[in-house]
């Protein structure tokens, strides 16, 4: 059993995980070799090598945990966290501490086992859109979990041990520490200047016209005034909408289409100059 344990410095919680001696990181993996296409677990064909499936975008007749689907969901083998325990918190000292609760998926983002997600159509993006509302809808209603994070590793430095392109869903017990900040700071903007500080913020951008990099009729995705990585982007509605689970379809084909614009022109910049 994980756990999650509580830095009463700063009040940030760390995943600490006492059980396993050796994770998929702990074994040499090389760039330059890519997953052999006959042994990758996440190809059609092979459903059997991974956990089974709990979620999947399907056609109507194609079976669970065989091959037919277009996006495909399956708990992580190597979870940071567990859902079949209950959550339990305990001080030790000046220490706190919980139960390593939550839940730890992964998203396979298509059957292609060569396809990034700049490479997929109109419609395959959507499906995986599709796919992450559907898992944050469900995840967010059990009520242990108090966040919900969709993210993706691109490439071996980055943690994803397959290259096969896929994304993680992870559900925490709690709010980790820098959105609680930053729920904070936007309930302080708003109480002093009685407006939204993200509203603002766009209306900003479109004043500057210094930091915007694509836009549609439904977002608005721009390099932060005060960046804290190289390459950060921004996207965000330009609706004043707060939920991604009220998310309707043509909102969502639109976030799947800035999101590929934006990962599209990031991409450009990894390829070598001829």
């Amino acid at each position: 059993m994980p756990e999650l344990r509580r830095d009463p410095v700063v009040g940030r919680w760390v995943i600490i995980d006492s059980d396993h001696s050796k994770g998929p990181l702990d074994f040499s993996i090389d760039d330059n070799t890519p997953t052999n296409h006959e042994t990758c677990p996440f190809c059609p064909g092979r459903e059997y090598l991974t956990p089974q499936e709990v979620d999947a975008v399907r056609p109507p007749k194609s079976l669970a945990n065989n091959s037919g689907w277009l996006v495909r969901t399956v708990p992580n083998k190597f979870p940071v966290l567990v859902s079949d325990a209950p959550l339990q918190k305990e001080g030790i000292g000046i220490y706190d501490q919980m139960t390593g609760i939550g839940a730890h998926e992964v998203l396979i983002e298509g059957p292609d086992h060569d396809k990034s997600l700049t490479e997929l159509t109109k419609e395959e993006m959507q499906a995986v859109v599709s796919q992450y509302q559907k898992r944050f809808r469900q995840l967010s209603q059990d009520s242990r979990f108090k966040y919900v994070v969709i993210f993706k590793n691109f490439g071996s430095s980055a943690g994803a041990t397959l290259e096969h392109s896929h994304s993680q869903v992870i559900a925490l017990p709690m709010v980790p520490k820098t959105v609680l900040e930053e729920l904070k700071g936007a309930e302080h903007y708003h109480q002093y200047r009685g407006r939204c500080v993200f509203c603002d913020m766009i209306s900003q951008e479109y004043q500057d016209k210094e930091r915007i990099v694509v836009e549609n009729s439904s977002f608005l995705a721009f390099c932060p005034y005060a960046p804290r990585y190289a390459f950060e982007t921004w996207i965000i509605p330009k609706g004043h909408s707060a939920d991604f689970a009220n998310a309707d379809e043509t909102t969502q084909a639109h976030l799947a289409q800035i999101l590929q614009d934006v990962l599209k022109k990031v991409e450009s910049f990894r390829k070598p100059v001829v």
